[in-house]
């Protein structure tokens, strides 16, 4: 058993209860986006892909028994069929539950694929092995729609925190170190804690951001493009603007977008005219991105 901060897990389930969200990124598919839930964009669940590269092994079973045990059904419902989690060398591999609940002929095409990272401990050369792994399979799930990939970084420690708190034990030992006079919110609060965690990892809560506006406006500019295209496109615009150590390298999804990253400053158009007039009602600035990310996205 994981030993818990029980001061800082309790504080962070009341932050995460009172609408702070747990993870971040690209989006899943839950976000909601010009008005519609980013699964609607193509038929079926996405394909969800834990790594646990930068986790403890400990950290590693618990969350890998919970998922396996208790979590896994609650994510299919949320439209993310599992692989299985990632250690070290990046395979796709369906989890038993995840074959047996699969649509017909689910993986015989591309699908959606939403990385799910533990924040803080992912490396920007993990994410070029998620690119090159991509690039190199060939086989239906993911040939040909490598461009349509993401990363969302998740909250490690509680996610750990309530994986453990899903057992009898590791409830029991939390609740006997906490005060008694709030025994009886904790058990109110757990199951929804866990519920708002599910509903991070497939989108469905994110936080609105600069990135995030941009996103929904350069969606309803191409409402043709699948969300995590047009991530891809805005994400990367962003990065121009950024200093090479903060720079998000790889997040145009595919090879001509890692090339670029490697070769900053890209070339950059002057927004025209003629898109000015469709989207008036921005700032110069986010007119600027909007239109580069929009450039990027009609490129491909």
């Amino acid at each position: 058993m994981i030993s818990l901060d029980v001061a800082a897990t309790w504080t962070r389930i009341l932050s995460v209860t009172s609408g702070a969200c747990t993870a971040a990124g690209a989006p899943g598919p839950g976000t909601r986006i010009a008005g519609k839930a980013a699964v609607s964009w193509l038929e079926g669940p996405w394909l969800g892909v834990f790594d646990f590269a930068g986790l403890r092994r400990p950290e590693r079973e618990v969350v890998e028994t919970w998922l396996r045990e208790h979590a896994e059904p609650l994510l299919m419902v949320r439209h993310l069929l599992l692989a299985k989690p990632l250690s070290g060398e990046i395979f796709l591999e369906l989890t038993s539950q995840a074959q047996e609940a699969m649509p017909p002929g689910w993986r015989d095409g591309p699908r959606p694929i939403l990385f799910l990272a533990p924040a803080g401990r992912t490396s920007r050369d993990r994410r070029a092995q998620y690119l090159d792994a991509l690039a190199r399979l060939r086989i239906p799930l993911v040939e040909g729609g490598s461009a349509l990939w993401g990363v969302r970084e998740f909250d490690v420690e509680l996610l750990v925190a309530v994986a453990q708190l899903a057992t009898p034990a590791g409830r029991a030992a939390f609740r006997s170190a906490i005060d008694p006079r709030q025994l009886h919110l904790f058990d109110q609060q757990l199951p929804a804690a866990e519920a708002a965690l599910l509903d991070d990892l497939a989108g469905a809560r994110d936080e609105e951001g600069t990135l995030a506006l941009d996103v929904e406006t350069v969606s309803s500019l191409n409402p043709g493009a699948h969300p995590l295209a047009v991530f891809a496109a805005v994400e990367r615009a962003h990065n121009r603007r950024r200093g090479e150590k903060d720079r998000t390298q790889f997040a145009g999804r595919t090879i001509e977008a890692r090339l670029a990253a490697r070769g900053y400053p890209e070339p950059l158009r002057a927004c025209t005219g003629e898109f000015a007039q469709r989207a008036p009602e921005l700032l110069p600035a986010e007119l600027q991105r909007v239109f580069e990310a929009s450039e990027l996205l009609s490129s491909r």
